[in-house]
């Protein structure tokens, strides 16, 4: 049982990076091993726009850091993927991952724009967002877009979704309620699995 999170924030100790460490807490309390993958720290490039992917279904011509990580979500058993809220939308950073995923949508044949995954069934997700605005649906586009083109896209259950508000006046070190939910949330990832 493996566990894998995406954290689009550079910042280690911000309330993203605290949100996502609960909720990998509680998948080892439930038995996953546990991966974080801090896409500021990997030496990852951008997408070339060489669609490659488009006739080698799944598969990623660019090589880099995030390379194992691209095909670890295709073994694991679960993900998260979380981001802050900048400049009202998702990080740069993770911008440039969910451009890197885009190998794993296949194109139906016979269906111009639509797609299939490449990721295999049975896998659960958790989405992440922690944002300064104090009104929880002000960036509610970007969060679906995240879900979309993430877990939801490649057909993975969701089982969580944290949206954290005010998160420059609340630190989330301080909300015991939302760091035991988002703990929660990691147990079902691995306990709620499809």
């Amino acid at each position: 049982m493996h566990i894998i999170a995406f954290n689009g924030s550079p910042r280690k100790s911000g309330n993203t990076s605290t949100i996502i460490k609960a909720m990998l807490k509680g998948a080892k309390a439930a038995g996953a091993e546990t991966t974080e993958v801090r896409l500021h720290d990997i030496d990852m490039k951008g997408c070339l726009g060489c669609l490659t992917c488009r006739t080698h279904a799944g598969k990623c011509k660019q090589k880099d850091a995030l390379t194992p990580y691209l095909e670890a979500i295709k073994t694991c058993d679960g993900a998260v993927f979380g981001t802050p809220i900048y400049m009202y939308h998702v990080t740069g950073q993770m911008k440039m991952f969910i451009d890197r995923i885009y190998h794993l949508f296949v194109s139906k044949s016979g269906s111009p724009g639509t797609y299939e995954t490449a990721v295999p069934p049975g896998k659960t997700y958790a989405l992440v967002t922690s944002q300064g605005h104090p009104d929880i649906e002000r960036f509610q586009r970007p969060v679906r877009w995240l879900a979309a083109m993430t877990g939801g896209g490649l057909g993975m259950k969701e089982v969580g979704r944290i949206v954290q508000v005010n998160s420059h006046q609340i630190p989330v070190k301080e909300d015991k309620a939302l760091l035991e939910k988002a703990y929660i949330i990691g147990q079902k990832l691995v306990t709620e699995r499809a």
